[in-house]
């Protein structure tokens, strides 16, 4: 009874330890785009999942100097929100999901 115990007391550990590497595969990122142009203060992005090569899941969008974006994707999804000098930042989208992207 007492291995059963500790088996899974050791399980459970290893499953709560674990858990925040499975959470970083949703990281996002974002690049500018190769084919976009940057006139008037603002820059051509694309943002997509990382390790995601489906061009439907791609936002495309763009950049303002100030930081501020905005993108939407092929089914019309928008989002909103500021990316610093670094290329680090958070977007929102209509639903209020948060999405923390990288450079």
């Amino acid at each position: 009874m007492k291995k059963i115990i500790i088996g899974l007391a050791i399980s459970l550990t290893y499953v709560t330890l674990s858990s925040p590497v499975f959470a970083q595969n949703n990281q996002y990122e974002i690049k500018t785009n190769p084919q976009g142009n940057s006139l008037g203060g603002s820059t051509d992005i694309e943002m997509r999942k990382q390790y995601d090569y489906d061009p439907s899941n791609k936002y495309r969008g763009e950049i303002d100097s100030d930081g501020s974006v905005r993108m939407k994707n092929y089914d019309g999804d928008r989002l909103r929100g500021t990316i610093d000098s670094d290329g680090y930042g958070r977007l929102r989208d209509q639903d209020g999901n948060t999405y923390r992207v990288k450079p």
